[in-house]
């Protein structure tokens, strides 16, 4: 009875503990997530590094095997890892030398462009479809107020322009923290590829050492199909939205379409999130080469398509290899609730996330099936 007593009064104890600390985490919820961001703030360079550093794994061990294969003559060593890790970041940087340079000043002047002659682009847009509505004999629509919003946010945007100074010193300062982040993130990625294998190993040991021996087992299968799975998913989106943009831009210089750079760059940056991306991106360029001429839009539309058939038949299969091999379901569900939780960057990681659970469950569940057919022989 005595121990009963002491049982009851020890668990009732640990509920009012609990309770407690769970009552002031309520009450400070906003100080806390506030203490936090501040806390995390000072680890991004290092989640900066981490995110490098995996992206350049797969460039870095290519560059090491090739030197070793071909210069080396069989001999990896420290000085192939040191150079391979050198080509990969110096690639990295030319590539987006390369992009500053010579792909973003006219994609700026292509969007100048558009925004300049979108009064006229509106006024052509309301002929069309006024035309449209009296041959069906409806009721024409005004699109002037839509129009004088867009002025008038565009006047407010000058008039607030009087805080310039106050604006650039902020820009300034902003550079100058993402440029010393950017390099801690970059010496911080080198030394992880260089030590690579050893981190490994050492973090291997640690979790062996002190989780039980089905929960390391676990945790090292759910491991191993997350980077499976994030690398197949970074390097394919990156390659097959690269291909797409560069076709676009072909196809669309080839045919007389307008703002062929503008519009390709959104074709290959919404190709990123797989199945439903480049619908979106070819919904808003069709949107956007509609207010120029319907006509101009509907070819467009054509050529996407067959490019879309072309590209993810012939060219993808060959060069990336099979997809992340998830249904499109469950990628539209991925990405609307990764969208959902945390935007534009939820969208990314909420397909290769949902590909994950989608992979556990199907393994989980053939497993289950393979022991109940088992059972039965």
């Amino acid at each position: 009875m005595v121990a009963i007593n002491h049982n009851m009064t020890k668990s009732l104890m640990l509920l009012f503990t609990y309770a407690a600390i769970l009552l002031l985490i309520v009450l400070n919820f906003t100080s806390i997530i506030n203490g936090l961001g501040v806390f995390i703030s000072f680890f991004t360079p290092f989640f900066i590094g981490i995110v490098i550093a995996f992206i350049l794994n797969e460039p870095t061990m290519f560059f090491d095997k090739f030197l070793a294969d071909k210069v080396f003559k069989k001999n990896r060593n420290t000085l192939t890892r040191a150079l391979a890790i050198l080509m990969a970041h110096i690639i990295v940087i030319l590539l987006l030398f390369l992009l500053v340079m010579f792909i973003i000043p006219p994609l700026i002047e292509n969007i100048r462009t558009f925004a300049s002659n979108a009064g006229a682009y509106l006024s052509n847009t309301q002929a069309w479809i006024n035309q449209l509505m009296s041959h069906f004999r409806l009721e024409s629509i005004d699109l002037s107020e839509l129009t004088d919003k867009a002025f008038g946010a565009l006047d407010s945007i000058s008039a607030n322009m009087v805080g310039l100074l106050s604006q650039i010193i902020i820009i300034t300062t902003s550079v100058i923290s993402f440029i010393v982040t950017m390099f801690i993130a970059i010496i911080f990625s080198i030394f992880l590829l260089a030590g690579k294998e050893t981190i490994l190993h050492n973090c291997d040991r640690i979790f062996k050492a002190y989780l039980p021996d089905k929960i390391y087992q676990t945790a090292a299968y759910v491991n191993r199909i997350t980077i499976e799975t994030f690398n197949r998913y970074i390097y394919g989106q990156l390659t097959e939205a690269f291909i797409l943009g560069i076709l676009c831009f072909t196809g669309m210089m080839i045919f007389g379409f307008h703002y062929p750079l503008m519009i390709s760059t959104l074709i290959g940056v919404t190709a990123l999130v797989p199945l439903i991306g480049a619908l979106i991106g070819g919904f808003i360029s069709s949107l956007l080469l509609l207010m120029i001429s319907p006509m101009e839009a509907i070819w467009f539309l054509v050529f996407l398509i067959i490019l879309q058939q072309f590209e993810g038949n012939v060219i993808y299969p060959r060069v990336v290899g099979s997809s992340l091999g998830m249904p499109g379901i469950w990628v539209l569900l991925s990405a609307i609730i990764g969208g959902g939780v945390a935007g534009p960057l939820g969208i990314l990681l909420g397909v290769p996330i949902g590909t994950i659970l989608y992979i556990l469950l199907r393994n989980a569940v053939q497993q289950k099936e393979s022991i109940a057919d088992t059972e039965q022989v």
